[in-house]
């Protein structure tokens, strides 16, 4: 126990410290210490539960935290590659096929409404035309909005060799290389399993 007590104090001062030196609003070392001392929370929390039948004062609300897997600090590359994932769940189906009809008039505006419904017709077609309007970001932007539950998502930075920018439209992800990682950002959601 003494060891999760320590744990837990180190947790504080780290993120303590990061906030005091934040960057910015979304600044990578803050939200990394929050998630250590997240995790250490939870831990000394769990531990003094069990063995001596005592809580603490903190809640653990569901919700998105930031895990930093990797970062190569020294790294000096001539090219790099950016490649992202999200996933999300679609909750309401029918919010999806809302938000991709509006999201089609933003496209055509002289269209009539009808125009609209007849092309969104489906999910797949209804996430097109989101992501035509409102690119990767825009469509993260208006998840919640569209019927769809945000799962998390992963940022990997990586070097690229020689010709793997030839690779861009043919083989996006095939030149993917862990010992070419520079940086990696992760952002897993806590999701109810019971939902």
């Amino acid at each position: 126990m003494q060891a999760a007590l320590d744990n837990l104090t180190d947790a504080l001062e780290n993120h303590m410290e990061a906030c005091l030196a934040r960057s910015g609003e979304a600044d990578v070392a803050v939200q990394a210490a929050y998630t250590a001392l997240r995790h250490a929370a939870a831990q000394y929390d769990d531990l003094l539960f069990e063995l001596r039948d005592e809580v603490t004062p903190w809640e653990f609300p569901e919700g998105p935290h930031v895990d930093i897997e990797y970062e190569d600090s020294d790294a000096e590359p001539a090219a790099v590659g950016v490649f992202v994932r999200r996933d999300y769940d679609i909750s309401e189906a029918g919010e999806l096929l809302r938000a991709g009809r509006e999201a089609y008039g933003e496209i055509y505006p002289a269209d009539p409404e009808e125009a609209a419904v007849a092309d969104v017709t489906h999910a797949g077609r209804a996430l097109y035309q989101l992501l035509h309007a409102y690119g990767v970001d825009g469509l993260d932007l208006r998840a919640e909005g569209s019927g769809l539950q945000p799962r998390g998502g992963t940022v990997w930075v990586q070097e690229l060799a020689e010709g793997d920018t030839e690779t861009l439209v043919n083989e996006p992800f095939g030149v993917i290389d862990d010992d070419m990682l520079i940086y990696r950002l992760d952002e897993v959601v806590e999701v109810d399993e019971e939902r």
